[in-house]
């Protein structure tokens, strides 16, 4: 923009006037238009111009407050993609009713949105827009730096501790903040809302559907409060009900992770006694919990992390959000408890060197997060149901929260102006907009009880529960989830809709025996503490590889040659030929032995990163043979071809060369294989 653009829109800024929240907005009309915005993440996502568009829209970050200041927030565009059968030279058929997608979180940047949304089937009719929230990312982050400042505070010596330190940070973060005069009033779903429709008063748009997950759900709600002619019809997928309802009951809702997975793990070895061992390791991480130390001081000030009985409540929940990661769910639990009980430090190693609740990970805006989370009442209602939850659901006691700790975070919330808004603003939606309500059957955050606490809301809604899908099936269930999308915005009448494939839901886990080794946990602990150390593992590997790679092509050519050239192979009793095989078999085995543990290793990181903390796919186990076949082939080899040249035998020096190296490094293979837990024994 220019500066005299900017000069206009500061003048126009300052001559807004705006109603409190019990009223209607006073000068939404009067607002600048979009601009253009290169997008922030261009160099992160690959696509074409026109494919995806940004721009900013300019609100006023209070609306209850007439003087309020004008924050700009930062929307993207997902263009249609249209029909790939379309016939060439045609117009592709996009329908000019657009979408508009409530993101998560809260907090959530918008750059994983796009990268996975653009793939979705449903943009293949319909535009998609995205707006990133107020406080996140390109609009107006205003604590860029939560997690990585007062590191010194994350080191604890109880649950309580850590819920006070998260307080504190939390304190300071609305305190800076507060001090570089942001509103912090002014961040809460009602607001959220009333952006959601301006930016769709911004683009001149009379009305479009709505689809929102998770946080989006009631923010949704939320929305057919401020803007119900806006809304042509809405899907509301992994609900969070408006009044939050039950949603802090955190207890509960891990107690149903634990069910569902006791109900139906059977089969795999690992569900033996799964249930009393997690028990029975809660209760001895909580009495005597793992200390890992550490030289990230940078992370970690106090030189050492601290494992209570957490993970092990918090991996099962966490990897129950997607369903392609159910199937390893039992196998990562049985190596946590074991790690528990034995104490195998390569489990919490790993772990703490990935930061532990550093940086990493999806990137959220923790500062807008927990000014949601204050404003909308979270804190307050985890306050309030603490103390029961835990008398319900005893096992998790002094391991994910303490009553005095979520007492302490509502105080926080209270103490900086951000407590709960006047409740009549969050009272349940009731609606006769074509609505769509959707829950995984196994979500661990926002369980299907949730879901049907808002049904009696929704005249005119429709409840799919989809069996066995965890968080967020219309964003996960990509192919069947747009088709229904599609269908349903094209004729927003939920009786008629087809939706049968959601209703069949995803297939019942079939849960994994994954190959159990400590080999990932071993690299990742040194890659994370210095990468130079594995050069040594990697050469060892490496050099007996392409030996074996380059006998895997060099002897079958030597047979090609000598079949072309008719000449003897110049060994009498044992052929050349003979001893030939034998190298080339173990050759073979070696690099299907590790090609085969490669994939494995690809192909549980895409069930879960988490399974890789227990080891690789279960195939792995009879690819470890392979190691041993290598071994003893290159072995054979070796034997024969030396008792042939000892024995007087005619052996030529490039074969006895070959066979040899071959078989050394056959044996060196798998010499490693036992030395870094890769063989089947």
């Amino acid at each position: 923009m220019s500066g005299t653009v900017i000069a206009a829109v500061a003048a126009l800024a300052g001559s807004a006037a705006f109603a409190p929240d019990s009223a209607e907005p006073l000068a939404w009309h009067d607002l600048p238009g979009p601009v253009d915005l290169v997008c922030p993440f261009r160099g992160e996502i690959d696509y074409e111009p026109g494919e995806i568009e940004c721009g900013f829209i300019t609100v006023p970050e209070n609306r209850a407050d007439p003087g309020s200041r004008l924050i700009r927030l930062h929307f993207v565009r997902i263009a249609a993609t249209g029909d790939e059968n379309t016939e060439a030279g045609a117009e592709p058929e996009v329908r000019d009713d657009p979408i508009i997608y409530l993101t998560g979180g809260p907090g959530v940047v918008v750059a994983p949105y796009v990268e996975r949304l653009r793939e979705h089937e449903v943009v293949r009719h319909r535009d998609l827009y995205i707006l990133e929230q107020r406080g996140i990312g390109a609009s107006g982050d205003f604590c860029p730096h939560f997690n990585d400042t007062n590191r010194a505070a994350l080191w604890t010596e109880s649950l309580y501790e850590t819920e006070v330190a998260a307080g504190e940070r939390m304190r300071a973060c609305f305190q800076a903040a507060a001090a570089a005069g942001i509103d912090l009033s002014g961040y809460n779903t009602i607001e959220n809302a009333r952006d959601v429709r301006a930016l769709r008063e911004a683009l001149g748009l009379e009305q479009w559907n709505v689809w929102g997950i998770s946080y989006g759900s009631i923010l949704g709600q939320m929305l057919l409060r401020e803007d119900p002619d806006g809304v042509r019809a809405i899907v509301l997928d992994a609900i969070v009900p408006i009044d939050i309802g039950d949603l802090m009951r955190i207890g509960r809702w891990g107690n149903l992770v634990l069910e569902n997975i006791h109900s139906t793990c059977e089969d795999a070895s690992v569900c033996e006694n799964l249930v009393a061992r997690v028990d029975a390791a809660l209760e001895r991480a909580k009495a005597d919990p793992v200390i890992v130390a550490t030289d990230q001081v940078e992370l970690f000030p106090a030189g050492k992390v601290r494992f209570g009985g957490e993970i092990l409540a918090f991996a099962p929940f966490s990897m129950m959000y997607e369903q392609d990661a159910h199937p390893a769910v039992p196998a990562v639990m049985n190596t946590l408890i074991n790690a528990i009980e034995t104490r195998d430090m390569t489990v919490f190693e790993l772990l703490a060197s990935g930061g532990a609740g550093g940086s990493a990970g999806i990137p959220i805006a923790l500062g807008m997060a927990n000014a949601i989370r204050c404003n909308d009442g979270f804190y307050a209602s985890a306050a309030e149901v603490a103390a029961s939850d835990l008398e319900e659901n005893p096992r998790f006691r002094g391991v994910i929260f303490t009553p005095e700790g979520a007492a302490h975070q509502a105080r926080v919330c209270e103490e900086e102006g951000l407590g709960p808004r006047h409740r009549e603003a969050y009272a349940p939606v009731e609606t006769d907009v074509p609505a769509l309500i959707v829950n995984g059957g196994w979500d661990p955050v926002t369980p299907p009880a949730l879901a049907r606490a808002i049904l009696p809301g929704f005249a005119n809604g429709r409840y799919i529960e989809v069996p066995y899908a965890g968080h967020g099936p219309t964003r996960s269930m990509s192919e069947c989830a747009a088709g229904v999308l599609t269908a349903f915005f094209d004729d927003p009448d939920p009786a008629v809709l087809d939706a049968a494939c959601l209703e069949e839901g995803v297939a019942r886990p079939v849960y994994l025996d994954l190959f159990q080794t400590s080999a990932i946990r071993r690299a990742g602990i040194m890659a994370a503490d210095d990468p130079k150390t594995l050069a040594g593992p990697g050469a060892w590997a490496g050099v007996s590889l392409l030996v074996l790679m380059i006998a895997l092509v060099a002897f079958p050519l030597a047979w090609l040659t000598r079949a072309v050239d008719r000449r003897t192979t110049g060994v009498s009793a044992v052929p050349a030929a003979g001893v030939q095989w034998l190298a080339w078999f173990a050759a073979l085995s070696g690099l299907g032995f590790a090609g085969l543990m490669g994939f494995a290793g690809y192909q549980a990181s895409e069930v879960s990163q988490y399974a890789l903390l227990t080891g690789l796919a279960p195939f792995a186990a009879m690819a470890s043979w392979l190691s041993v076949l290598a071994g003893l082939f290159g072995l054979a080899g070796i034997v024969q071809v030396w008792r042939a040249r000892s024995g007087g035998r005619e052996v030529r020096s490039g074969t006895l060369a070959g066979v040899t190296l071959t078989g050394l490094a056959a044996l060196s293979l798998m010499v490693f294989a036992f030395a870094w837990d890769l063989a089947p024994l």
